[in-house]
């Protein structure tokens, strides 16, 4: 509610409130007000100057312009009337006037009116103070001073001094008023006016317990974990530490990778045993006999072989060597074109192209890169699972040492973070290579690292910074690679090297299956041999047959043997081309065979090929992803909380002039107070799984930290999980980035604080008492302690039996009761830890003529008779018995009780 406090005065002691209340603002204890000169009222009633007062500082303005620029709700018309005889109180014209412009020109806002009269024991009161209104609250200040309610109090003495009557009637003032920073307290807001002229005495009490400093303290404690993670606590076991770290993060790396292999893994295969030769029996050499006669006799031995191949792996052999030249020579010789050792950056786009090239060579369809935005929020769960022991996905449980669930104790046995970077790189090796800092989850880039470190090694300018660089390097080394990120790293970086390798031995097998002969050349060659054996048998027996013949013929020899010779070289013939036939078809059986076993390797040497090229490419793309998440967890987990920033609010110390029913204090608990406080509140901030909700936070929020550049994130913070890595330029890579530089920070900080508040004021209150168990203030300037309840004083709470100063009151209106307090109005507001507790208390409604007109300041003279000194010493001198004086009368005092 939009609430306008207004003071209208009138010059005197009413300065010495304005002065005060003005201190007070300039302390931040009260409120906004606007204050308005009786004296600079226009009889008109047009243009009322005011002076408005925010923190101390005045700014003139016109109560017009303030009323016509603001929107208002409620207004509080707040009426100082000093009753003093010589003092100019505020007119009754004034009084109407302004209640009524406040009225018609606050838009309708509800106007509360009230008259504070200001007037002490003894003061003479004037003839043109009114001291009540129709239509008004009007209200004394009690005059009178109090540590609290119900307790003993202090009756004010007649003074003229605008300061003394100020610093005592200012903070009632802001208490009745609502001034009060902090808290809601406006007693008579919705009090009803009582009817006539009747008037009520009030008091107010006040207490402002301030925590700042020890607020401070606290969350420097809750908050930095001095570079270990809290043990969260479960609601079964307690959660331990792992002590043998490289077994757990090792653990969940392997849990993670057999989770999601087939990713990045494709079947292969298998390259296909050779068959065995068919045997060719005498049989089947003779069915083949008439054929190769035929075949003899039309010389066509090209029509025999139909089941060979001319060629083998051409469209390979041609993709390699004619399409993509300098890639294979970058896979297989791992060198590029000038001759330099290649980068794993280069693996990728070698691979593409040259299963771009084969597939363009086969007809094969392209297939697009596989999702793994499903690995990398497994990624992101694994690691925070190590932190706080909650399992977020299925197959990655958390630690289990016995029956405790464990986590890690420092960030960097996880995801190392920008502080675990390796920086130790002397200038002229950073300038020579290029490279200013090295990060402990980039296995590659460190491996690169240290090869081209070996290269300067034996340089003679720089060699001895490129050695002590090396040295360092694998001490940090030694350091970081048990970390769960580097062992993740680590399975992918083999597997790339497999692939590679592979790549490499099925690249050369290709090569080298080119250099056999054509198997149609081979398969011709062994038939002429065939052909010629058989030409040659064929002419030897014919000439013997014919031999045979002729001589038979001549009757050189008889027909009983030329025939059967005749016959036996036929027979002879028959046997010996049958047998040349068995002996060629079994050698092209075999030749058939190899051909066909070498034609079944290379296709399965085709097919894992693009299988291996796929899955270097699809390794090195999941590497870079790899790299982003790994800046992005480590620079989280080095500071999940991001930077635990606490302003100390430092207000203006009041040393001196606060009365005793207003009082501000401080906690100052000691260092062990402070860390006790924040171990309990660890144990119900830092549950299991007390990492989700920051990391939620810092991914939904990474669209908005990159800006237009990222609107599809901002609107799906889920698309994170499949932008390409490092060094591709896309929103992932600038957003981890910027994550590891500091750019981007974690927000948790600011929640978790606003949890442990809650905490502290809610459930766990009883805490908030250790931060407060001291209370220093300041009484006139002198530094005192005391416990929260003596500082309290009952201020804030409830309480019954308590009088006002019979001071004010008349005697027959003492007589009647009218001094007992009948109505209460107690308000405590937490501010933080502390607090701000307010009482004020009133009379019921009593006439003007019950108040004390001009209390008396002495009585009536009692003559005492005098009762002689009892010597308790020793006699004195009767010159030093002389010198005494005779004690006067005895005087009264006016006011009977209790006065301190």
């Amino acid at each position: 509610m939009n609430v306008l406090t207004v003071i209208l005065a009138s010059a005197g002691v009413a300065d010495g409130v304005r002065d005060v209340l003005r201190d007070l603002s300039a302390a931040d204890l009260v409120g906004p007000f606007l204050w308005v000169d009786d004296a600079q009222i226009p009889l008109d009633g047009t243009r009322i100057p005011t002076v408005e007062t925010v923190r101390g500082t005045d700014r003139a303005a016109t109560l017009q312009d303030v009323l016509a620029s603001r929107r208002v709700d409620l207004v509080r018309l707040c009426v100082l009337v000093p009753t003093a005889a010589g003092s100019v109180p505020v007119r009754a014209k004034s009084e109407r006037m302004f209640a009524e412009l406040l009225s018609s020109n606050a838009g309708g806002a509800r106007l509360v009116r009230i008259r504070l009269l200001l007037q002490r024991p003894g003061d003479q009161r004037s003839g043109t103070a009114v001291p009540a209104l129709a239509g008004w609250h009007n209200l004394l200040i009690a005059p009178e001073d109090s540590r609290g309610p119900g307790m003993g109090h202090e009756s004010l003495v007649l003074s003229t001094d605008a300061i003394d009557v100020g610093r005592h009637a200012a903070p009632v003032v802001a208490g009745v008023a609502g001034l009060w920073a902090d808290v809601d307290h406006a007693p008579f807001d919705d009090e009803p006016v009582l009817p006539g002229n009747s008037l009520r005495v009030v008091r107010s009490f006040y207490r402002r317990l301030d925590t700042s400093r020890a607020e401070h303290q606290l969350h420097a404690e809750l908050l930095d974990f001095g570079g270990q993670l809290p043990l969260p606590r479960d609601a079964g076991t307690p959660v331990v530490y792992v002590d043998d770290v490289p077994a757990a993060s090792s653990e969940m790396a392997r849990a993670l990778w057999a989770k999601h292999r087939h990713l990045l893994q494709s079947g292969r295969v298998p390259t296909p045993t050779a068959r065995p030769a068919r045997v060719i029996t005498f049989g089947d050499a003779l069915r083949m006999f008439g054929r190769f006669l035929l075949a003899v006799l039309l010389n066509a031995p090209s029509r025999l072989i139909t089941r060979v191949s001319s060629t083998v792996a051409s469209a390979t052999q041609t993709a390699l060597y004619g399409a993509a030249p300098g890639a294979y020579r970058v896979v297989v010789g791992g060198v590029d074109s000038d001759g330099r050792k290649v980068a794993w950056t280069d693996y990728a786009s070698a691979s593409r192209q040259i299963g771009a090239a084969l597939d363009s060579a086969t007809g094969a369809v392209h297939r697009a890169a596989p999702d793994l935005s499903a690995l990398w929020r497994d990624y992101a769960r694994a690691a925070l699972t190590l932190a706080d022991a909650r399992e977020r996905s299925a197959g990655l449980p958390p630690v289990q040492v016995g029956a405790h669930r464990a986590v890690l104790r420092s960030a960097s046995d996880i995801v190392p973070g920008p502080a675990d970077d390796f920086d130790d790189i002397p200038g002229v090796v950073s300038a020579t290579l290029h490279a200013h800092t090295v990060e402990a989850p980039d296995i590659l880039g460190l491996d690169e690292f240290r090869e081209q470190l070996r290269g300067l090694e034996q340089d003679p300018v720089i060699g001895l910074d490129a050695r002590r660089t090396s040295s360092a390097v694998k001490a940090w080394m030694a350091r970081g690679r048990r970390s769960f990120a580097v062992g993740f790293g680590t399975i992918l970086t083999n597997r790339l090297a497999a692939d590679v390798s592979e790549a490499q031995a099925i690249l050369k097998r290709l090569e080298n299956a080119e250099e056999l002969r054509d198997p149609a050349e081979e398969s011709a060659e062994h038939q002429r041999t065939m052909f010629w054996r058989v030409r040659i048998t064929t002419i030897v027996l014919v000439l013997l047959a014919v031999l045979s013949g002729v001589l038979a013929w001549r009757q050189v020899i008889s027909w009983w043997y030329g025939g059967p010779a005749i016959a036996l070289c036929v027979l002879v013939w028959a046997g010996m081309v049958a047998w040349i036939c068995q002996r060629a078809q079994q050698k092209l059986e075999d030749l058939l065979a190899r051909r066909e076993a070498v034609t079944a390797a290379v296709e399965a040497d085709r097919v894992n090929l693009r299988a291996a090229l796929r899955e270097i490419d699809d390794l090195t793309g999941a590497y870079r992803q790899y790299l982003s998440w790994s800046r992005a967890l480590g620079a989280f987990l080095a500071q999940p909380l991001g930077v635990a920033e606490h302003t100390l609010t430092v207000h203006r110390r009041i040393e001196w002039g606060l009365p005793w029913h207003s009082a501000i204090g401080s906690g100052t608990p000691d260092t062990e107070q402070v860390a006790r406080v924040a171990d309990e509140l660890r144990q119900d901030l830092f549950t299991v799984g007390w990492l989700t909700d920051p990391w939620d936070t810092v991914v939904s929020g990474a669209g908005a930290a990159l800006g237009g550049a990222a609107q599809d994130i901002d609107r799906d913070p889920s698309l994170l999980a499949v932008k390409a890595g490092a060094g591709s330029g896309s929103p992932l890579d600038e957003w981890s980035q910027r994550f590891h530089d500091g750019r981007v920070r974690s927000t948790g900080a600011a929640l978790l604080w606003e949890r442990a508040l809650g905490e502290l004021t809610g459930p766990r209150s009883e805490l908030s008492r250790e931060l407060v168990a001291v209370v220093e203030h300041r009484v006139d300037g002198t530094v005192r302690r005391a416990g929260v309840d003596e500082f309290l004083a009952g201020v804030g709470r409830p309480t019954s039996g308590s009088f006002f100063d019979r001071s004010a009151f008349s005697d027959t209106a003492t007589m009647k009761g009218l001094t007992a307090v009948v109505g209460e109005v107690p308000t405590t507001v937490r501010v933080g830890c502390g607090l701000v507790a307010v009482t004020t208390q009133y009379s019921e409604g009593i006439a003007a003529e019950d108040l004390a007109a001009r209390a008396e300041t002495s009585a009536a003279r009692i003559d005492i008779a005098h009762v002689p000194d009892i010597e308790l010493h020793p006699a004195q001198p009767a010159d030093a018995r002389s010198d005494r004086t005779t004690p006067g009368s005895f005087v009264a005092p006016v006011v009977d009780g209790i006065n301190f």
